[in-house]
């Protein structure tokens, strides 16, 4: 069966999303190899950042550490595990990585006020996947 082209295009925009830099797909008789042009997205990245974030502040962005399924709540409860707008210690937990039967916690690395959490529940995440955006908190502001 041949790879189509809008199969490549949806291809594409996964990797996209999930910050993934490359796939390779083998078949017999055919092949597909993607390759993402990372350069160029990390060169825009800091403009992109400047323009939307025009306090100056520089955001902590809190990565998955694994691949796997994200999920922003625990499959036994509704409430996720932040929101933004929400003040969180650096250790807190942001959302989970589900991976088979396994769930890893993915954690805050400073503390500060969550911005947005980026990545969508149920979506797939690979290692260093963007998970919440963070609002590092001023020194003299203690979380409540």
């Amino acid at each position: 069966m041949p790879i189509e082209m809008t199969d490549i295009e949806r291809l594409a925009q996964i990797l996209e999303r999930s910050g993934v830099e490359a796939i390779e797909i083998e078949e017999p008789g055919q092949s597909l190899k993607l390759v993402m042009d990372t350069a160029a997205r990390r060169a825009a990245s800091p403009r992109l950042a400047a323009a939307a974030d025009p306090t100056g502040d520089n955001p902590i962005i809190a990565k998955a550490d694994v691949a796997g399924h994200f999920l922003a709540a625990h499959p036994w409860r509704d409430k996720p595990f932040v929101a933004p707008g929400q003040r969180i210690e650096a250790g807190a937990i942001i959302g989970l990585v589900k991976i088979g039967l396994l769930y890893a916690p993915v954690v805050a690395p400073a503390a500060g006020t969550v911005d947005a959490v980026i990545a969508e529940t149920g979506a797939m995440v690979g290692y260093g996947t963007p998970i919440a955006r963070i609002r590092p908190l001023a020194e003299s502001s203690p979380i409540n």
